[in-house]
């Protein structure tokens, strides 16, 4: 996805996510900020952050990246 379509995205209402292993476990945000992402949530296992992604995916204003 590019950067244009991320900021249309995030003024629309909508919040872009995606997962993360290094350097553990995370959920990051996009910023909308040149391209930026910052860190959401961090897990010790992969399996509590998928648990917690697919749960955010439920929500009609997040979307995975």
């Amino acid at each position: 996805m590019r950067i244009d379509d991320q900021v249309k995205l995030i003024k629309a209402g909508f919040e872009i996510v995606r997962r993360d292993d290094y350097p553990s476990p995370r959920i990051k945000m996009c910023t909308g900020i040149n391209g930026g992402w910052k860190t959401y949530k961090k897990f010790e296992t992969k399996a509590e952050r998928d648990k917690a992604f697919s749960l955010l995916l439920k929500d009609e204003k997040i979307i995975a990246d």
